[in-house]
């Protein structure tokens, strides 16, 4: 493979990558650095994939080092592309204008060793339809951020699908935060594949801890096309232990826990800021004292998520009712993502909410906005001890 540039997307550049826990911080700008590092030492040009920033309003910090690191490849002579997610989208003055360095290459084809690629910001649906529509004949890749079909099947409302997409056989994707590739059928019925990176850093116990970002190349061998290299990125340690049974429980409390966070810390060759790692618990909340046994445990040698384990086989507090088919949904979707995350609050806020469609509009709203999302607000974790925001 003949390297040809860096792709990268969904940095979510802020302080905490946490919004819930601030003492969390530094992870997104630690893998921003090494991926500097990387296009640095490999001299190879960087596109960035859109939500290369968490926010549309942003605190100095943030900006501070991301211009950090685009005046590092300014330095180096590499260049930087970049084309906008919907958390930082500004359709008037992008934020990476605040550098002279990085290049935006919405609805621009660029020439980037010798590959034609073409950039499309992130677009609402039908918008976006139309701008596929618009790609040159004659674009070897396509650079995108959006909520595709391909990625997300029948689960939420998506934007688009690799059906749309007119002349690209190569789509690299930002907004996904899984790293994945997927092929289909363009919109001329020729073959397509779309890669995703990923996230650089967790957001979420529900997300995969293993990161990477992407070296493109171009295939060496009697085939055309192209293919990709993923680079794994130095994040942050995270593990996580599920207490059913009183047996584990003791052991875990009796020194297991302790040893494996110290472990974790003395192997884990990352700078202080990010070497606490993050233990996540689900505990059978029959057991006797386990969250002040658990958390007791750990101190303050980790950041813990500790979460009590939902009994879906509890039948006799279900009922027929229409409440008792919402716990019942409610229950599995607690096993499934924990009571405590942000996919679980705004399903439940949508799973409760008198008119579903109308929730689901305010809550997307709120969301392309960068606005709080009230049902993350007033959820809270009262079964184990602690407040609903909204009582505090």
């Amino acid at each position: 493979m003949r390297p040809l540039f860096v792709f990268t997307a969904d940095l979510h550049l802020e302080d905490g990558a946490w919004s819930t826990r601030p003492s969390i911080y530094g992870d997104a700008y630690y893998s921003f650095n090494q991926i500097i590092d990387y296009c640095i030492e490999h001299r190879l040009p960087l596109i960035l994939g859109g939500d290369v920033l968490e926010k549309k309003n942003n605190s100095a910090r943030p900006i501070a080092k991301l211009c950090e690191g685009l005046s590092r490849m300014q330095a180096a002579q590499l260049q930087v592309y970049y084309i906008q997610g919907n958390h930082e989208y500004d359709r008037n003055a992008p934020w990476l204008s605040v550098h002279p360095w990085p290049i935006h290459i919405h609805t621009v084809a660029q020439v980037i060793n010798g590959i034609r690629v073409y950039g499309l910001d992130w677009l609402p649906r039908g918008e976006i339809q139309a701008a596929f529509q618009a790609v040159p004949v004659d674009t070897d890749i396509l650079i995108t951020h959006q909520v595709w079909k391909d990625f997300m099947g029948e689960v939420g409302r998506t934007e688009c699908e690799l059906t749309d997409v007119h002349h690209v056989q190569t789509v690299l994707a930002g907004d996904f935060h899984v790293t994945k590739t997927v092929e289909s059928a363009n919109a001329q019925g020729k073959p397509i594949r779309m890669l995703s990176p990923g996230s650089i850093c967790m957001q979420d116990c529900g997300e995969d801890p293993s990161k990477f970002f992407f070296v493109i190349g171009e295939r060496t061998d009697c085939f055309d096309g192209f293919e990709f290299a993923p680079v794994p990125l130095k994040t942050r340690r995270f593990t996580s232990y599920v207490v059913r049974e009183q047996e584990l429980l003791d052991d875990l409390c009796a020194g297991t826990l302790a040893r494996d966070i110290k472990d974790m810390c003395e192997f884990s060759g990352l700078p202080e800021e990010i070497a606490k790692p993050i233990v996540r618990i689900k505990f059978n909340k029959q057991l006797p004292d386990a969250y002040i046994r658990l958390v007791t445990s750990i101190g303050e040698s980790a950041h813990v998520f500790c979460e009590a384990l939902t009994n879906k086989y509890d039948t006799e507090k279900r009922t027929a009712t229409r409440d008792g088919a919402k716990n019942d949904l409610l229950t599995a979707l607690a096993d499934l993502l924990g009571d405590g995350t942000e996919a679980y609050k705004l399903a439940a806020a949508l799973i409760t909410a008198e008119d579903p469609g109308k929730e689901l509009d305010v809550q997307f709203s709120k969301y392309m906005n960068g606005e709080p999302n009230d049902a993350a607000l007033e959820t809270g974790s009262e079964e184990l001890g602690a407040p609903s925001l909204s009582s505090m």
